[in-house]
């Protein structure tokens, strides 16, 4: 498998400067065209379409459900719900990824990286279904500000651990989904608020996310297993030549 491997000494100034100079091939251009394009597309439609609230379809169903007054509907929770079928679709592609590259024996931080990404992934579409940080935690005497800051420090750590193997992709689509979402936790945490305009900016920035962040996770397991070995350490990158 690692047959006329040549290894290529790099700092790591030298892989970020590479990542800032690297133009985008054309099918990542393809790729964010479609991920910017397609849910902002979406989210317009669901906020312009006559029949129904939106506030009700981006607020998850349980709480929709006991603020309406009308329960119950079908529409209920329908973005928050697609949220937590792309957080739970792309955290099955990352642990399938990370099994696939285990069995292989390719480099540990790759599959290192994979399962990292399908775990923290895994998580919060639990959270994000039965309201961990919303209401589990708290009922516990846990403060809900307390787990989103868990959140970012782990978020962090995944980026910390995983830097080299992100900045070799697409790592603009994962940078934009971290903003997004962040932007969803700001204005949760400052504002803290039911009124529509705020239940838009909140969940729209929040599903955005998600899609960038499944995006770039998506098309970087599918990179990895259809490239050669690559091998990523502190000192080195070996790549098939």
């Amino acid at each position: 498998m690692y047959s006329n491997t040549q290894s290529i000494s790099l700092s790591p100034w030298d892989v970020i400067t590479a990542a800032l100079g690297r133009s985008a091939s054309p099918v990542q251009n393809w790729i964010r065209a479609a991920t910017f394009t397609l849910p902002l597309a979406f989210l317009a439609a669901v906020l312009l379409q006559p029949w129904a609230e939106p506030k009700w379809m981006f607020l998850d169903p349980l709480t929709a459900a006991q603020l309406s007054g009308d329960c119950c509907h079908t529409y209920y929770g329908f973005i928050s719900n697609l949220g937590v079928m792309a957080w739970s679709a792309t955290a099955a592609v990352c642990l399938f990824a990370a099994l696939l590259l285990a069995v292989q024996k390719r480099a540990k931080p790759l599959v290192w990286f994979a399962a990292s990404a399908g775990l923290l992934t895994g998580w919060l579409a639990l959270d994000d279904a039965f309201l961990v940080h919303e209401v589990v935690f708290p009922s516990f005497g846990i403060p809900q500000n307390a787990v989103l800051g868990l959140y970012l420090v782990l978020g962090g750590l995944y980026g910390l651990a995983s830097w080299r193997t992100i900045l070799r992709h697409d790592w603009l689509m994962l940078f934009i989904a971290g903003g997004a979402l962040a932007l969803s936790m700001v204005v949760d945490t400052v504002f803290h608020s039911l009124l529509p305009s705020l239940v838009y900016l909140e969940d729209s920035a929040k599903f955005f996310g998600i899609c960038c962040w499944a995006s770039f996770h998506i098309s970087t397991m599918a990179a990895l297993l259809s490239s050669p070995a690559v091998n990523l350490d502190r000192r080195t990158w070996l790549q098939e030549g």
